[in-house]
Order: C-alpha cells, then structure tokens, then sequence
C-alpha cells in the first residue's frame, strides 16, 4: 500500500469505540478509635458491570498492619462443590468459598493489591458432585493448558497443551453422574475416569480415543449413554463399553449405531441435543438452522425430518440457542436474540415438533438453567429471577429486588442467587431467602454506638452487619446514616490525586503523633504509569451480515462501543441491521457505496467519482436510518493511493489507515489462524504504538472457514491484557 500522501490517522486512533480502561476509584472510609479502618473502592473493570468493594484494615506506625481484607465478595463467577454443601464465589479479587455445614465464608486465595486492567474470570466446568473441575490455565494471550483438578485437595493434572482460551466455555463435558469426563484434544475426542486419571492410575490416553471431532460431536443422553457424531453417523456408547471401544475401536468400530443424518454434521459450527430415550435430536447448523429428528426403525436408515427450518425473526437477530427436553421427550429452545429495535437481548422459547410454538417472551434476560432433575428452569430478567415448570410453563417462583449477575442450583427447590448487592439463598417452594453475604455496597461504616461493629448500606437500600467470626453479613434493624470519621487523634485518612492512571484517586494515611508522615493505603495506588496506549476497533461490513448478532452482543457485554464501516451493498441487503447499528449506539463510518477495488487499473477513478461514491453512501444510509454518516472513511480493503485521499478529503472526508497492510478485511489465506491473527495485531500495537484494528463483519468476501468475529471476547481481552485502551473520536 502506498504511503506518500496517506492521512495517517492511525496515531489518533479513530472512533467511537468507547471501552473504558479499568477505572478504580476509592469511595468513602471511616476510622475508629482503635485504627481499624473500612473503605471502599470501585471497579470498573471488562465482562461485568461496575461494582464497590468494601475494605477492612488495622493500622500500624502509618500502614496497613497487612493487606486489607474484602468483607464483600462480588459474584462474577459461582460454582458448587463437595455435593453441594460448599458455594464457591469467583471475581477479580480471588476466590471466596461458602460452606452451608459450617455457615462461614472464607477466601481460599486473594489478591494482595486492587486488580486493575484485569480480565474477566476464567469459566470452570465442575462435576456435579463438586469434587472435581476443568479450567484453562493462561499462558498466552489467547492459548492455555486445560487442567482437571480435584476441589478438595488441588491435585491437578494436564488434559491438554495449547488449548484455545475462552471465557465463555471450554471443550469438555462432564458424565450426569460425574463418573466419566470426555474432552477434546488435537482434533479428536477422548475420555477418561476423572479419579483414576488424577491418581495416575488411567490407562494409556491412545487407548481412551472415542474418535475425531471437536466437543461439538459428543453429548449426553443419560448417565450410562453418550451420544457421538461422525460426519453422517450417529453412534450410541454405553458407558461401561467405552474401555472396550478405545482399546478394540480399530476392530469393532465407535459404539452402536442408532441412525444416519440426512445431511452431514459440521463440528467446528454445528451442535446437536438428544432427547435422554435417544429416540430423536435436535440440531443446530450454523446456529441458524433447527432440524428436530426422529430415528427410525433401521439404525443405518436416515432420521426423519421433523421439522427443519432456518430462524426468520423479522424483529431480532439471532445471538445464541440452548435446547432442552420436557417429560415427554418435546424439544423446547432457548433463543438468545438481540431486537433490531436497540433494546437490550431478549430470550424466547418455543417448542419444536412438526412446527415451532411459541411459548414464553422474556425481555431483557440472561441465559437460562435447568434444575438437577430437568423439571425446572431457571433466567433472570432485569432485577428478578424467575422459575418456570419445563412440562406445564407455569411460573412457580420469583425473586425481585436486585439485578441479578449469576445464579445456580443447588437441588429441585433452592438456588443460590448472586445479585448486584447480595448473594442469597433462596428456596422458591417457600419462598424464603436469606442472605449469605454482600456483593457490592453503598459505604461501609462503624456503628455510632459501638464503633467496633461493621455497618454497610447495601445498593439494594438496607443496611447489614458484618459478623467477624462467620465473614458473613445480617440483616440490620434499618438503614443508617453514616457518621464517616477521618481521624482519631493519631492518624487521619484522605483521598487525593495519584500519578498512577489506572487510578481516578488513591487513599492516603497522615500519622497526625510522633513523626510526620503520610502514606497511600495501597501503594500501587500511586505508582506512577504513562498513559496507556490507545487503539481502536474497526469493524468492515462489505455485504454479509454474518457474525453482526455476535459482535453486538460481545461489545455490549464488555462495555465496548466499536465503530462499524459500512459499505453501500451492506446498507441495501441489510437495512433492519444498518439500523439496529445506528440503534445500538455505535460510531458508523463509510467505506464508499460499492465493495469496488478502487486501485483497479480498469476503472478511471477522478475526484468526481469519489465524491459522488461518498455522497451515494451518504443518502443511503440517510434513507435507512435517518441519521447522517461521520465523516470517516477508508476504501474497500483499505486499497488505496494518495489522490484518491486527497479527493476525499476535499469532500471534507477523513481518511483511517488500518493497522497493517495485513488484515482481517482483506482475502486472507482459508487456513489463517484468528488466534495467530489477534497475537500479530498486538505484536504490532505494541511495536507501533496504537493503530486501529480491521475486524470483518462476515466472510463472503473471502474464504474464511473460522473468521475472527467469533473471537471478538478473545480479541478484547487480549488488548486489554496488553495494555491498551480502547477509546472514542471525542477523547482525540
């Protein structure tokens, strides 16, 4: 690409791409007469909503006597263990474990320091017996070692190098009844006896090989039936076969074989569920096509079609499906989908048989659970949790009162819910809730008549006691008013600037006896950091919408505007989601009104052109949304040369480079690898300092088998781990 005369923008990082560093500011504190100190601080950190920590600190010569200690505990993350007696509690800070024997929390590991620039916590995938679970342990930006590990005793040992990190899920799956775990490895599908792998008495892992294929291939019926798919295939594996068939496959095949797809079975897109009789599937192509069938007599004759039809909703794309059964084997989903209208993600079920019937419109809602016994379902919706029957769809139970941030089950009849102020326990047969501890607060002070009592004002507008020996948090009489004291005769606390730009403030000790001297609560708090760097994301629609659900919903999770360039073949086969761009938000650019190469030898390419390519592009999407295009553009491919920008520009456009000649938006190789791809925009952020980052919004323009959209969380993160910060036009 040609340099002379390029207006070289990527120094100043265009657009409205609004993804906040994470900001941490300290909030209110109080001191007693025994330099006992409790404080707050708030976090605004990536993949989960901004929430306020309290605290707690005994002073000693001007310094904490050790690290404060959180009396609060954020659930970004929660898990059961050792059958569901014990609540593991995940978020930025560490770990913290609740056991309902004792009725004591405690956190098992915490980080010394405020976790700034931080990432979103790692997903677990837990037995349901607790004792054991597989995570990712991080090595790269995007790569890691998957683990098994025991909960009770920490022993751990590797499944898998060179894993692909996800925040999302990871490739393995657990047997109901916790006895077998299958996992995926270089492309194909093994299993092991979780116990006897972490006591190093397993057999041999080529011995263990169910076949080829991702996690995508392999689900469970039961707990003594696992169903696998290989290409048209579909075989049935008892449980206390699965020896046999990895030590004799080559003789006796995969397992029995129930049926014959009547098309084949992608595993990198496609997913299937079977009903636990295994007398019919449903699968998911592409997450867009539903297919419910039917085996049929014969095991090698194809299944019946039941119904097969793509998803059509005229009124919302579609981001994510989960399918389920009821007592009499129908098939329900769980439609994940994201309005055109702008408003927030909205689930839908609907049950498939020979045609889809809708049953339930939930607005504004997370993703749904089933109870241990699959008769119950479980989502939240805005400040409420709900329980419905899977047979009858009656609601039977609601919990109001707080956003709702995680939740599981813990039986037929009790959740565990982690709101935006509490975490609770409740039982929906009784209705009865208590709470186990506080998520974020308000403040934190010390009892007015009693100064060594812990108060806080909840965000839910109740005030609790901290209870010192249990490290959980009652019910107080009623909500107080704070008598915040900054000092006791021998030291004074304060807020005041800092340096550190990780750091709206920092909170500071002023030892008032003896020799004078001030100190800052946490000393990273005012370690001095250059500004980070700033890059931003630039998101190419040239005329496949492909991958657009997916990118809304993952900016809007991470709290990061992008800014999408649109071309005018985008703006006409896609006006509901041109619109539902503009609706969300987010910086729209232009990228000319066709996809045409501007640097082709056969097309004379004058200023009139340009402007009046630029000015198509301009009334189209005018026509479309009402709103008018920035003034921000690049050419198709970012093929450009330097009249073509001076042509613009006297057009009053703005010409954006990408980050390298190199990117997303252009026909890569079919093999290129999106993780090796996110790896090389850092290396070059990194050695450039700043740029903008191309990301393709589809793939007909190229031939792309895995695109880098459907690692859009992975990309984000991985800036976020570098570094960087991402920023909008206004702060430039």
């Amino acid at each position: 690409m040609k340099k002379n005369g390029l207006v070289l923008l990527a120094a100043i990082l265009i657009f409205n791409s609004s993804f906040l560093f994470a900001g941490n500011s300290f909030g209110s504190a109080d001191l007693n007469k025994d330099d006992e100190l409790v404080f707050t601080v708030r976090q605004d950190a990536a993949g989960t909503d901004p929430f306020t920590a309290l605290f707690y600190t005994k002073l000693k010569n001007g310094n904490p006597e050790s690290s404060p200690k959180l009396i609060t505990c954020y659930p970004e993350k929660m898990e059961l263990l050792e059958n569901g007696t014990v609540l593991q509690i995940r978020n930025r800070y560490g770990i913290a474990r609740y056991s309902s024997l004792t009725k004591k929390l405690k956190w098992v590991s915490q980080a010394e320091d405020i976790p700034v620039n931080s990432l979103p916590v790692s997903y677990f995938e837990v037995s349901s017996n607790g004792k054991y679970l597989c995570r990712i342990e991080k090595e790269s930006f995007n790569k890691g070692t998957l683990v098994l590990e025991n909960t009770e005793n920490g022993k751990r040992v590797v499944l898998c190098d060179d894993v692909e990190q996800s925040y999302e899920k990871i490739p393995v799956k657990w047997a109901p009844d916790s006895s077998v775990l299958v996992y995926q490895k270089n492309g194909s599908i093994y299993f092991c006896n979780p116990d006897a792998l972490l006591r190093g008495v397993e057999i041999d892992e080529k011995y263990r090989k169910i076949g080829r294929g991702s996690i995508n291939c392999v689900n469970w019926a039961t707990a003594k039936y696992l169903i696998y798919i290989d290409d048209y295939l579909v075989y049935q594996i008892n449980t206390k076969e699965l020896y046999t068939l990895g030590l004799y496959s080559g003789i006796i095949g995969q397992g029995k074989t129930i049926g014959r797809l009547p098309f084949q079975f992608n595993s990198q897109t496609d997913t299937f569920s079977p009903s636990p009789d295994m007398s019919s599937f449903v699968l998911v192509q592409n997450s867009r096509l539903f297919s419910h069938l039917r085996r049929q007599s014969n095991s090698f004759d194809y299944m019946e079609v039941l119904y097969s039809k793509p998803y059509s909703d005229s009124t919302a794309s579609l981001v994510d499906a989960f399918v389920f059964w009821n007592n009499l084997g129908e098939p329900l989903v769980w439609l994940e989908k994201l309005p055109y209208d702008g408003t927030k993600e909205t689930g839908s079920v609907f049950k498939l048989t020979d045609k889809t019937e809708s049953i339930l419109e939930v607005k504004n809602s997370g993703k749904p659970f089933i109870s241990p016994d699959g008769a119950k379902i479980a989502f939240y919706a805005g400040d409420s949790i709900y329980v419905y029957d899977v047979n009858s769809w009656e609601r039977i139970g609601q919990l109001a009162g707080e956003n709702i941030v995680s939740a599981l089950w813990v039986n037929r009849s009790v959740l565990y819910v982690g709101g935006q102020s509490t975490i609770k326990k409740w039982n929906f047969t009784t209705d009865i809730s208590e709470v186990i501890t506080l998520s974020s607060v308000e403040d934190g002070f010390w009892g007015n008549t009693n100064d060594t009592v812990i108060h806080a004002n909840s965000s839910n507008g109740l005030c609790y006691t901290y209870d010192r020996e249990t490290c959980l948090w009652n019910r107080f009489a009623k909500k107080l008013t704070p008598d915040f004291k900054m000092q006791n005769g021998r030291y004074r606390v304060f807020t005041g600037i800092t340096p550190n730009k990780l750091f709206e403030n920092a909170l500071y000790v002023r030892t008032l006896s003896r020799t004078a001297v001030t100190t800052p609560v946490f000393a990273s708090s005012i370690e001095k950091h250059a500004a980070p760097v700033k890059v931003a994301l630039a998101f190419d629609a040239y005329d496949n919408a492909d991958g657009l659900p997916r990118i809304l919903s993952t900016l809007r999770k991470y709290n990061a505007k992008g800014t999408f360039f649109l071309n005018g073949e985008f703006i006409r086969r896609y006006p509901q989601e041109t619109n539902q761009i503009y609706l969300n938000n987010y910086g729209v650019a232009s990228m000319f009104f066709s996809t045409t190469d501007l640097t082709e030898n056969s097309f004379i390419i004058d200023e009139d052109f340009i402007r009046r390519g630029l000015a198509r592009n301009e009334d189209e999407y005018y026509q479309c949304t009402g709103s008018e295009l920035s003034l921000y553009w690049h050419a198709p491919f970012y093929k450009i040369d330097p009249d073509i920008i001076n042509y613009a520009k006297n057009a009053g456009y703005i010409y954006v480079n990408s980050l390298q000649d190199r990117n997303d938006s252009e026909l890569l190789p079919k093999d290129t690898n999106p993780i090796e791809l996110i790896e090389e925009y850092c290396s070059t952020l990194a050695r450039t300092g700043g740029g903008i980052v191309p990301i393709a919004v589809g793939f007909s323009q190229g031939n792309r088998t895995d695109p880098l959209y459907n690692y859009i969380d992975l990309l984000i993160c991985a800036l976020v781990d570098s570094g960087f910060e991402l920023v909008n036009v206004e702060e430039l």
